[in-house]
């Protein structure tokens, strides 16, 4: 069988039952994340803008989906796409592989697909899950390449993820599943030039993915035939978007240059790459995360005063020393992200702590990094090294003029966390949401309690409180 294929295969026979307890766990740490970064932005200038786009496209349209913590009803592919935006909007939503979001596109979409058609919550998070894994298994090793080749990769393999929950809900066959996958090939896109020059256009790339995965189930529920080799022929998406010529990668996160397509479909349903995902609480790339809990953490257990520092090293992932890719760097962060990492790791220490629901650190009723003469002089002090460090896992030493060092050194697995860690960290944004906290809880409860649900419209009519 070709890729898509036995992709579409694993898709059309998940099934609730078929899921270990973990990846049930984690797929309701996810679900939770997404919902609660989505609602926190509602009220961003660009989430108005999403909903009002959404809306004005709804106008000849039956509503069947509506935006979250909106009373607007609209179509599902805008309502997907409104919701996809919120989500993605304020830098704090999941990663994988540093450099793809598959929540931003994933959730909006089954949530779309799911209203008003009894889906039940066993359903719901089956769906979810495959887009989860079929997102995971074809980037994790091609992400680097991808980004080599000037492509967005959040967008870019943002596609997939929609499609195969769109699919999953609808109940498509196998077949459609497939075919699902190739029209979803032939519909993707999202360039880093839009990052390379700090442009708007990158605000809307995910949204439009989520949009066009579901479009390219609906079309192969009409028996519309695919590419069958649309990942690995000679004009498929691996050849064309990630640039893999004769088995090498042209890319990767570890200096590796061989890739094996089996990768991606090897142990399918035993193996879950949906575990990497991690989460982001702070508002920024996937990469800073750690950045700020190992400067917080050491700033608390050492009770280090910004003055007392001499200078603070931190040696990372080559890939996450420039954003998005060291190939493209984004000129709007100093040419290369150490200036972006320098400022993270200064500002954490200065506050000893991070305002995490804005974009901005705030401290002492100030809003901006320029307005911390703290931070200011601090960044100075910071070297980034490129290293030989797992992804998320940096080294990060800080040493005081009376010669002491303090060091700390990430895993890599801090991130990765579980239902009960993301109920207790996703407080952090709390005061961003647009209801008090008991519409909050109950929230938390219904996820917390999934596969119970009858109906997944009880937990959608939560997420429209205001």
């Amino acid at each position: 069988m070709s890729i898509s294929q036995e992709l579409a295969q694993f898709t059309h026979d998940l099934d609730y039952n078929s899921l270990q307890v973990d990846v049930v766990d984690k797929v309701k740490a996810i679900i939770l994340h997404g919902l609660f970064i989505g609602l926190s932005s509602v009220n961003e200038d660009d989430a108005q803008l999403a909903a009002q786009l959404a809306t004005s496209l709804s106008d000849n349209q039956i509503g069947s989906a509506h935006i979250l913590a909106t009373g607007n009803q609209v179509g599902r592919l805008n309502a997907a796409y409104a919701n996809s935006i919120l989500i993605h909007l304020r830098g704090q939503d999941d990663s994988y592989r540093m450099l793809t979001h598959p929540g931003c596109t994933i959730i909006p979409a089954a949530l779309a697909e799911s209203e008003g058609r009894s889906i039940n919550g066993k359903e719901f998070l089956t769906a979810v899950a495959a887009a989860y894994e079929v997102h995971c298994r074809l980037s994790r090793d091609t992400v680097p390449s991808a980004q080599n080749q000037g492509f967005r990769s959040s967008a870019l393999f943002g596609i997939f993820g929609p499609a195969i929950a769109s699919a999953k809900i609808q109940s498509l066959s196998s077949d459609q599943i497939a075919n699902t996958l190739a029209l979803a090939v032939s519909f993707a896109s999202g360039n880093l030039q839009t990052s390379h020059e700090g442009t708007k256009e990158m605000t809307f790339q995910e949204g439009i993915a989520t949009q066009n995965g579901m479009m390219a189930s609906r079309i192969a529920d009409l028996d519309v035939n695919g590419a069958v080799e649309c990942f690995e022929g000679p004009a498929g998406f691996l050849r064309i978007f990630t640039g893999i010529e004769n088995d090498k990668l042209n890319g990767s996160f570890d200096n590796q240059t061989t890739f094996d397509l089996a990768t991606i479909t090897e142990k399918l349903g035993i193996e879950w790459r949906l575990h990497d995902v991690t989460m982001k609480i702070y508002s920024g790339a996937g990469f800073v995360q750690p950045v700020i809990d190992g400067c917080v953490s050491l700033a608390i257990k050492h009770d280090i005063d910004p003055a007392s520092i001499k200078n603070i090293h931190i040696e990372m992932n080559e890939w996450e020393t420039v954003y998005p890719s060291p190939k493209y760097p984004r000129p709007g962060w100093g040419g290369t992200d150490e200036w972006k990492n320098a400022h993270f790791a200064a500002s954490a220490i200065v506050n000893k702590g991070y305002e995490s629901t804005g974009r901005r650190l705030s401290y002492g009723g100030r809003s901006t990094f320029e307005e911390l003469p703290e931070v200011q002089r601090l960044t100075k002090l910071v070297t980034v090294e490129k290293g030989d460090r797992p992804q998320y896992g940096p080294k990060i030493s800080i040493s005081l003029n009376d010669g002491n060092t303090h060091a700390i050194s990430m895993t890599g697995d801090e991130f990765k966390w579980n239902f009960a860690i993301e109920k207790d960290r996703i407080q952090a944004v709390y005061s961003a949401l647009p209801f008090d906290k008991s519409i909050a809880e109950g929230i938390i409860a219904q996820v917390e309690d999934l596969e119970s649900l009858e109906n997944i419209d009880s937990l959608i009519h939560l997420l429209l409180s205001r």
